[in-house]
């Protein structure tokens, strides 16, 4: 079998067709994988379970071709969470976790710490579980993304949850949040890419407050490994780090910038995010940002 580069939370090796695949040290996470790829298989947008060992934490599965992608990815990228959102429905409860409301208080803290008026945003930070179902990749990052003739399909399913599809379709427009890189996907793509994904699902919904969740979110500040728990948007008042493609600090400021543009749908929690921007183009030093696709190998 050929060794093939990873992660450090699990082992994989091709196997002629064939995918191994080892999650290390984490017993939920390969749970998860399993039960996410078993719920997806009939979208087709997944590899297929072939074996499973649990005492080992072994996974094998199908290799699934992969084709060089165009500048349009992120349409076929779109379409392709669509289906995979709608694998799952209210009748799958409990066979995942479930997504996580964000907590708004680490986030005003941080703004107040930053000598930031918080203004009337407390009310548009009110956040509640959407009650919907959907199928989850939890990091449906450039890398855990593959390409073909008949479009996307997804790996790496350790984060898997059940919730609110919207919250992975406007990775798009937050620069992938949980991500190792950060991107800015050109304005004329992204909205074919939202309408593609829209298109797939039946209907249509605001996106803005499936934003506005990212920017609050500290975990979103570094890589899924060092999710423990710590306050990170407290560290980020005193203290900046690098993550592969930018910093702490540069991945705020862009989801900021981001937030800042909605003024109709959130005036109060636009507004603050314009007066973060100010301050946090005053104190630190701007961050740059990829303007295309980058993925660690």
């Amino acid at each position: 079998m050929e060794r093939l580069k990873s992660g450090v939370r699990s082992r994989v090796w091709a196997d002629g067709d064939r995918i191994v695949k080892q999650v290390v040290g984490d017993a939920a996470a390969f749970t998860r994988e399993v039960t996410a790829l078993r719920l997806a298989e009939h979208t087709g947008m997944v590899p297929r379970v072939l074996d499973v060992d649990p005492d080992t934490r072994t996974i094998v599965m199908e290799r699934l071709a992969s084709h060089a992608f165009g500048e349009d990815w992120v349409i076929d990228y779109a379409r392709g969470l669509a289906r995979l959102h709608q694998a799952t429905g209210p009748e799958h409860a409990g066979l995942l976790p479930r997504q996580e409301v964000p907590d708004p208080e680490p986030f005003l803290r941080f703004v107040r710490a930053l000598e930031v008026e918080i203004g009337d945003a407390e009310s548009e930070l009110a956040f509640t579980d959407t009650g919907r179902f959907d199928l989850l990749h939890g990091d449906p990052c450039p890398g855990n993304d593959m390409y073909t003739d008949r479009g996307a399909r997804f790996v790496d399913f350790e984060g898997a949850m059940l919730g609110d599809g919207l919250t992975e379709v406007v990775y798009l427009r937050m620069g992938f949040p949980t991500c190792a890189t950060v991107s800015e996907t050109p304005k004329e793509l992204r909205e074919a890419a939202e309408r593609a994904y829209f298109e797939e699902r039946g209907w249509e919904e605001p996106l803005e407050d499936a934003c506005v969740r990212w920017l609050v979110q500290g975990d979103a500040l570094v890589q899924r490994a060092e999710r423990d728990g710590t306050d990170h948007l407290a560290r980020v008042v005193d203290e900046d780090w690098f993550w592969y493609s930018t910093t702490a600090r540069g991945r705020l400021m862009f989801r900021a910038r981001v937030v800042a543009g909605f003024t109709e749908t959130h005036p109060a929690m636009s507004a603050l995010a314009r007066r973060l921007l100010e301050r946090m183009n005053g104190i630190w030093e701007p961050q740059p940002i990829d303007g295309r696709r980058t993925h660690v190998s």
